[in-house]
């Protein structure tokens, strides 16, 4: 999967990093795996895996539980740098712009049934 354009890709480049804080960023609300974000990003994981360390060291992301050998994160939006990187990439763009990132970014939700009564897209 390729990022959309954001101001942090447009800054930084499409590296694996900057691809992966703006996948981290709009996707702030779902826990994720390693193994998850390397395939959707298309980035091997011994990437990802580097570059976690210091995600963690400044904890822009969280160890939220462990399933076996299997560590679960999740962004965190409540730390200093969580915080930076959040505006830098959610902030910096228009609404539409932002709106069209998440969406195309957005981990898929499970199917529901037709009566559901619709869904919302809250993006905050």
């Amino acid at each position: 999967m390729t990022v959309p354009t954001s101001p942090l890709v447009e800054i930084f480049g499409p590296t694996s990093s900057a691809q992966l804080i703006v996948y981290l960023v709009f996707n702030h609300g779902n826990e994720f795996t390693l193994s998850d974000v390397a395939e959707r990003l298309k980035i091997s994981k011994a990437k990802v895996n580097k570059m976690k360390d210091g995600l963690l060291k400044y904890k822009v992301i969280h160890e939220t539980r462990k399933v076996g050998k299997t560590s679960y994160y999740r962004y965190d939006r409540n730390s200093k740098m969580g915080k930076m990187l959040y505006d830098l990439v959610f902030s910096a763009g228009t609404a539409e712009h932002a709106a069209n990132i998440a969406h195309a970014t957005a981990t898929p939700s499970p199917k529901k049934d037709k009566d559901d009564g619709g869904g919302k897209i809250i993006i905050a």
